[in-house]
This record gives structure tokens, C-alpha cells and sequence, in this order.
């Protein structure tokens, strides 16, 4: 009878079972789920994973005065709440960079000399270097982050310059030159400089190529600035292919077209907006670096050149003589003579600090005035240095020597130092 019993409880659960079955493949229960805790998912992720839904970090600017958690904000999810398509942004629309009073036409006719452009600038102010600020930080670990000085080694390739002896002991200036020029980058970036050298091999480059190469430097953080003030960046993109196209073709010669932009008497509009560009980084050192070679082997020690602004204005004067000037673009001024004067007083005096040997001759009170491709046509602080005479035997011991380009390279950063921490007066 027991055994009749549970055959029978056996059969009533059965029973009931298939009837809960049936009723849940209706639709009437809801389907029994197996583990159904094991497989949830957590709203809770780990840190840097994201949801098939969820967008990249940075990938969508939030408007300003929001943040991701928000109403409104594309960045942030909310679990509780059903998914929704994001709102759509629209994007800030930039305008023009605006670029004023840059036409030669409307400038005062004149007679013998060529025209002057305004001291304005003709585009807009997005960067100030704030020099004083370095004056406090004669004590840093870095004193000099922030600056960046563009060290450019003369001659290179086939351009050997000057040279003292034969065969593989003879001394070449283009080596000689290189070897300074790295020296120099390495105290400088103890200093905490961003240092940059126009070639790091026994390459040739033009004058131009050099002067191009330098200029992109501030036409590419110009070109951020802009691009982060809300400006197109068409006019600055086109500065940057002209100087492509210099680097690019590499020659001095007018036939080449290797000179591009930097190919005319005085300033085209163009390039005045470069040069405009340029005088916003006063940041921005460029040092030229040659060698002294003279029939007079007494001749001895250091020299140092650079271009004033009226010494730039009658340099171009002298070039555009028999020449009517209404034709010609006028002349850029707009240029830090004080900063080059500086500069170069500064090259002088540490290097005779360094190796008193190499004390110019005419004394270290100011640098002398040249007219030199590379430093005419930039708008950077720029100075040519030349630390002594690969023809004077005195020289030429300091120069074949490991130590003696180490010191001069260390006096170029002693000059950048003093340059930016000390006042200029």
C-alpha cells in the first residue's frame, strides 16, 4: 500500500510539473532560469574597460560649465536608466585667422628707400613668452625648460670649409663644427633647453633649407595656438608647405627656386606674417656656429655677429639701390635688436671665462654687425658665433681637443643661462 502511495505521489508531481511547463511555454510563467546570478552582469567594470555602448575617454568634448555626469553629457551612463542615442553636439565654428593692414599698396609712397611695414603686428598675439618669469629660477634643477635654442652648424657634404692638414688627421671646419654644436645641446638639456640642430650629420644644407627648417618650428606651435583660439589654420598651413618646398629643393641658387619666400628684396606680405609669427617666441634662440680662417695666422679668439633692425633695413636699402622701390616689398623691422645684441655680447663673454685664450681681440663689450643670409632672414633672436681661428695654431689646439669643444659648448649654454635668468639691461 506504501508503495502504491508514492508510485501515485510520484505521478501527481509529474502531473503538476508538466502543467507548470506547459503554462510557462504560453507565456503565462515566467521560463525558470538555471545559475541565473552566475551569468548577470555587473554595472560595475573594471577601471579601463568599457561597455560595447560607452565612447573612448576625450572622445566628445563636453560644453563648457557641464560635466560627464551631467544631463545632457555624451560621456556618462547611467544604469538605472534605458539607453538613449546621445544628444548630438554641435561644433564650435572657427573663423578666419584675420590678418591686417598686410598690403604694400597702401603703404606712403617714398622715393629712394624702400617702404616700411607697421610695428603692429599683422596677425594675432596667442603666445607670450613671459621672459621674466625665468629670472626667478637661477636655482632650478631646469632653469631653461621652456626655451628652445636652435643650433645650426655651418658647412657639411661637400661644403668642408676651412681645413688644416691632409688625409684622415687633417682637420675640417664642418666636422670641428658638429662636434661644438653637440656639445652645446648637451649642457644646454642640462639645463632643462629643448635643443634642435640643424643637421646631426655630414650633411649639406642651403642657407635657405636652414632658415626654412628653423622657421617651422614656431609656425608649428603657432599653428596649435590658433587652431586652439578657434582660428582656421589655412594661412599658417600654406607658410608651412613654402617652407617644405625650401627644405625640399635644398639650393642657394635664385634658379633653383630653392630660395622660395626668402628670395626677394625686403619683406613680401607673406613673409612679413612669418616673421610676425616668429617675434611672438622670443623663447626661441637660433645660434649660427662657424669657424675663423685667415692668411694672417696671427689673428686670434672669438667673434660674434648679428643683425639690428635699421642695420637689416639698410642692408636691403643698399640691395635695392638703381632699383625703383614701389616695386620692391617694403622693409620688416619689427625686430628684437636689443635680444641680438644681448645674445652675442653674452657668447663672447663666457666663452673668455671659459678658455681665456680664446678673448676676441677687439674685447668682449658688444658683437659686430654683418650681413648674413641666416640672420637676416629669420625674426628670431640670432646671433653667428665664431669661437676662434682654425688657421691660428693657439686656436687650433682648443679646437682639435675633446676638452676644448666640450668648454666651448659649455659657454654657448652659460650664454643661453645668463641670457634668460639675468635682466637684461
Amino acid at each position: 500500500m506504501t508503495g502504491k502511495k508514492s508510485a501515485r505521489n510520484v505521478f501527481v508531481l509529474l502531473i503538476i510539473s508538466s502543467l507548470l511547463l506547459l503554462l510557462s511555454f504560453r507565456g503565462v510563467l515566467p521560463k525558470p532560469v538555471r545559475g541565473a546570478k552566475r551569468f548577470q552582469i555587473s554595472t560595475s567594470l573594471p577601471d579601463g574597460v568599457k561597455t560595447p555602448d560607452q565612447p573612448p575617454e576625450n572622445s566628445v568634448k563636453t560644453p563648457e560649465g557641464t560635466s560627464p555626469d551631467t544631463p545632457g553629457s555624451s560621456t556618462g551612463i547611467d544604469s538605472t536608466e534605458e539607453h538613449t542615442d546621445p544628444p548630438v553636439t554641435t561644433a564650435v565654428e572657427k573663423i578666419e585667422l584675420p590678418v591686417t593692414d598686410n598690403d604694400p599698396d597702401r603703404l606712403p609712397p617714398v622715393k629712394e628707400a624702400l617702404r616700411i611695414w607697421p610695428a603692429e603686428l599683422s596677425i594675432p598675439k596667442l603666445y607670450d613668452a613671459n621672459l621674466s618669469d625665468y629670472a626667478s629660477r637661477s636655482a632650478a634643477a631646469q632653469p631653461l625648460k621652456g626655451v628652445t635654442v636652435i643650433i645650426d652648424a655651418s658647412r657639411g657634404g661637400a661644403e668642408t670649409g676651412a681645413v688644416w692638414g691632409a688625409g684622415e688627421e687633417a682637420l675640417t671646419e664642418k666636422s670641428l663644427l658638429l662636434s661644438i654644436a653637440t656639445e652645446a645641446e648637451k649642457a644646454l638639456t642640462r639645463f632643462g633647453a629643448t635643443v634642435v640642430l640643424t643637421r646631426t650629420t655630414d650633411e649639406e644644407y642651403s642657407l635657405f633649407s636652414r632658415v626654412a627648417a628653423a622657421a617651422d618650428i614656431s609656425l608649428i606651435r603657432y599653428r596649435d595656438a590658433a587652431d586652439q583660439a578657434g582660428y582656421l589654420t589655412s594661412v599658417i598651413d600654406n607658410l608651412r608647405l613654402l617652407m617644405g618646398d625650401v627644405i625640399r629643393i635644398n639650393q642657394n641658387s635664385p634658379a633653383s627656386g630653392g630660395r622660395g619666400l626668402f628670395g626677394s628684396i625686403g619683406t613680401p606680405p607673406q613673409l612679413r606674417i612669418l616673421y610676425d609669427i616668429e617675434s611672438q617666441y622670443s623663447d626661441i634662440l637660433l645660434i649660427n656656429l662657424s669657424l675663423g680662417n685667415d692668411s694672417d695666422t696671427s689673428r686670434h679668439g672669438s667673434h660674434t655677429y648679428y643683425m639690428s633692425a635699421d642695420f637689416v633695413a639698410d642692408t636691403n636699402n643698399g640691395y635695392a639701390v638703381d632699383q625703383n622701390p614701389m616695386k620692391l616689398p617694403p622693409n620688416y623691422t619689427n625686430i628684437d635688436t636689443k635680444g641680438r645684441a644681448s645674445l652675442a655680447q653674452l657668447l663672447k663673454t663666457n666663452l673668455s671665462r671659459m678658455v681665456p685664450s680664446l678673448k676676441p681681440e677687439g674685447g668682449i663689450e658688444a658683437g659686430e654687425e654683418k650681413d648674413l643670409a641666416l640672420l637676416r632672414l629669420t625674426n628670431y633672436v640670432s646671433v653667428s658665433f665664431v669661437p676662434g681661428y682654425l688657421s691660428n695654431e693657439g686656436d687650433r689646439a682648443i679646437l682639435a681637443s675633446d676638452e676644448g669643444r666640450a668648454d666651448i659648448g659649455q659657454a654657448v649654454a652659460n650664454a643661453v643661462f645668463q641670457y634668460f635668468i639675468s635682466p637684461q639691461s
